[in-house]
Formats: structure tokens, sequence, C-alpha cells
């Protein structure tokens, strides 16, 4: 269970690296990037402009999604109850997404915005029910394989 949960950290850290490495880009950095997947599919110009904000949003609620799974994932191998692993996970989100708006209103061309903490807590939440039901979903199979196990032994 420790190797499992320094693991799950070491990701958690990566995760938090990478999105404060993203935050850090400046405006045209940021953008750049988010042109360059649009312009894969198209060389149109006026499609990369209108396309791009939405692959931005898109990438800032996935992030925060995969963030929310990992440290819904740590939570989970302490025997705290769901609700409590909801809740901490949930609020750790909001502050990561408030410090993440913080730190882009210090780069230049970049603004914090109140809609990006929204959109990266809904991605966050995103992935902790996510999990959470993928993680309900096999303690159930797990308790319905015993059980036909005990079955087979008694049978």
């Amino acid at each position: 269970m420790k190797v499992k949960r320094l693991i799950l950290l070491i990701l958690i850290i990566i995760w938090a690296i990478l999105i404060f490495g993203l935050s850090g880009q400046n405006g045209t950095e940021s953008s750049g990037l988010s042109r360059k997947i649009v312009a894969l599919f198209t060389q149109n110009e006026e499609i990369i402009n209108t396309v791009e904000p939405y692959i931005r949003k898109v990438a800032h609620f996935s992030e925060y999604g995969l963030g929310g799974v990992l440290v819904t994932l740590l939570f989970a191998t302490y025997n705290w109850n769901d609700r409590k692993i909801m809740f901490i996970t949930i609020a750790l989100g909001i502050w990561y997404a408030s410090i993440d708006e913080i730190h882009q209103l210090m780069v230049p061309g970049r603004h914090g915005s109140i809609f990006d903490v929204y959109l990266d807590t809904l991605g966050f939440s995103t992935g902790v029910c996510g999990i959470m039901a993928i993680l309900k979903i096999i303690q159930g199979l797990k308790h319905n394989n015993k059980k036909e196990m005990k079955r087979g032994k008694n049978g």
C-alpha cells in the first residue's frame, strides 16, 4: 500500500508541476499550443481562431479531471468514508484551481478567470465522481465474487 501511495503522490506532484508550467506560459505560448492542436485538423485560419478557445477550455477541464482521479485514488487507499474522500478532494481541487488562476495573474499576456476556476473545479469534480463510481463498481464485483466463492464451497 505504501508503494501505491508513493506512486500516486509522485503522479500528483508531476500533474501539479505540469499545470503550474502550463499556467506559467505567456499568452502567446499558451495560445500557440492550442492552435497547433487545431492546426492538426485544418489549416483554415478562421476555423482555427474559432475553435482554439474551446480547445483551451476542454484542456482545462481534462487536466483537472485527471487531477481529481489521481487525488481520489490516493485518498481511497486510506480507510476514509466516501464523503470524506469527496469533500477533501474537491476542496483541494477548488484550492488548486484558485491558486492556478492567481498564478496566471502574474504571467504576461495571461489573466486569471473565475470562470476557469469553475471549469477546473467541474473537471476535478467529474474526475472524482467518475473514479469513485468505478471504485464502487469494482468493490461490488469483488463482494459478489466472494459471495459466489463462498456459495461454491458450501454447495
